[in-house]
């Protein structure tokens, strides 16, 4: 009887709240559904990255980024496709150059549905990709969302605010759109927004309900601007637990176990000679692409073999920029993080030492001292210096196992077979 008093009183009570917050209390409930479903699901980033030096221009195509993302407790994490492993890194770590960022996944979703600190008010109903769809506008403290912006003039911390969509009938979220505010003195960003729109993913016979993709522009005091088109795909479920553990991923039911390796630590001073087993072919290549390389000689230091010839030699593309200003060209670095052989596999740390020409290669890039010269024109973005004039200079970040070089032209290959060489130098350590 109590229990039964209870429950009419809070149906009267119910009845005299407005529609749109009942009808916003429901959304919260669907959304933390789907925020604790996440935590099962990881799914391929793919990001288009493109700039421009000011709202007049056209925004040109910089290169495509693939990162693979998932959800641990309240934090997205990332890796290379393909990568064991999920990093405690952010993207900006992964990645050497460029604009990326973080949230899209489901961090600002989390921030302004569960955190219980936005304020959200309704704003009525309109259409949104022809359905009728509900509108709210959100704010949100800095202590329940900090959006962490660093530009090559500075960095710090900005709010976020913004307005949802859900579909009427069904009441699954349909948008989330931010932008930032409260922008602090020091920091040279003049507008950042971002916007992810959820659908419907069929996996394994189940519906699964995940961002779909995404878009963020930045646009700095200068008037250059930079913007990410984001598509999530692959999406793919982790069988035998219900979250992604911190630093590794659970294996797929049924998928083989790793044969087992012994770890080897990689001496510096040792000079690999090399080629590249995997083509990179400038019309299909993908920046998180998967490469893989063989020693054409052993490798020796003091006399003794340290690795035998024919050892395995993994890594990834890691630039891939294009640029149509002045002479057409890319950017192109390569990175080798990994080297195997029977039985033992290291880390593995180095510098590019020398490279086969090919037809378009123009200049190599190995370190921050190095600048590449015979090039005209010029663009500036996050974490690459470019002085517009007769001489292009640009600074790249020194990356122990990251090579740096220029293709001219439109287009460009590297083929299979291709010569390298390779010094490795000692493992970075972080500053204290």
């Amino acid at each position: 009887m109590i229990l039964l008093l209870c429950l009419m009183l809070a149906l009267e009570s119910q009845a005299g709240l407005p529609r749109e917050v009942l009808l916003q209390a429901r959304i919260k409930q669907k959304v933390e559904r789907l925020a604790a479903q996440a935590v099962d699901y990881t799914c391929l980033e793919t990001i288009e990255r493109s700039a421009r030096d000011s709202a007049q221009r056209p925004f040109r195509p910089v290169d495509v980024l693939r990162l693979e993302v998932g959800l641990v407790g309240k934090k997205e994490v990332f890796s290379w496709p393909g990568a064991e492993k999920f990093e405690e890194r952010s993207p900006a770590d992964l990645v050497s150059v460029g604009t990326v960022s973080t949230g899209e996944f489901m961090q600002l979703m989390r921030a302004v549905f569960i955190g219980n600190t936005a304020s959200i008010k309704w704003r009525g109903e309109e259409e949104l990709n022809g359905r009728p769809a509900l509108r709210y506008d959100y704010s949100l403290p800095l202590f329940g969302f900090r959006w962490q912006v660093a530009l090559a003039g500075g960095s710090g911390e900005v709010r976020a605010e913004g307005s949802f969509w859900a579909d009427a009938e069904t009441l699954d979220i349909l948008r989330l759109e931010a932008r930032a505010v409260d922008i602090p003195p020091g920091l040279p960003l003049e507008a950042m927004t971002s916007r992810t729109d959820y659908g419907m993913m069929q996996m394994r016979g189940a519906a699964v309900w995940l961002p779909q993709s995404a878009e963020l522009t930045l646009r700095e005091l200068g008037g250059k601007e930079s913007r990410n088109r984001i598509e999530f795909s692959h999406c793919r479920q982790f069988s035998g637990s219900s979250s992604l553990l911190a630093g590794e991923i659970q294996a797929e039911a049924g998928a083989p176990a790793p044969a087992e390796v012994a770890p080897f630590d990689v001496p510096a001073g040792l000079s690999l000679s090399m080629t590249l087993e995997t083509e990179v072919d400038s019309s299909k290549a993908r920046v998180g692409d998967l490469l893989e390389a063989r020693l054409t000689a052993d490798a020796v230091l003091k006399k003794k073999v340290i690795i035998p010839k024919d050892a395995v030699i993994r890594g990834r593309l890691r630039r891939l920029e294009r640029s149509a200003e002045g002479t057409p060209h890319f950017v192109v670095g390569v990175e080798f993080a990994e080297i195997e052989f029977a039985g033992k596999r290291g880390r593995l740390f180095g510098k590019l030492q020398s490279v086969e020409q090919v037809a378009g290669l123009q200049w190599m890039l190995s370190s921050s001292s190095h600048k590449a010269e015979r090039l005209s024109g010029g663009s500036t973005m996050q974490g690459v210096t470019v002085n517009t004039s007769h001489t292009e200079n640009i600074y790249v970040r020194d990356l122990p196992g990251v090579g740096t070089f220029f293709m001219t032209g439109t287009q460009f290959r590297l083929p299979r077979g291709l010569k390298m060489t390779w010094q490795t130098v000692e493992l970075p350590r972080r500053p204290r």
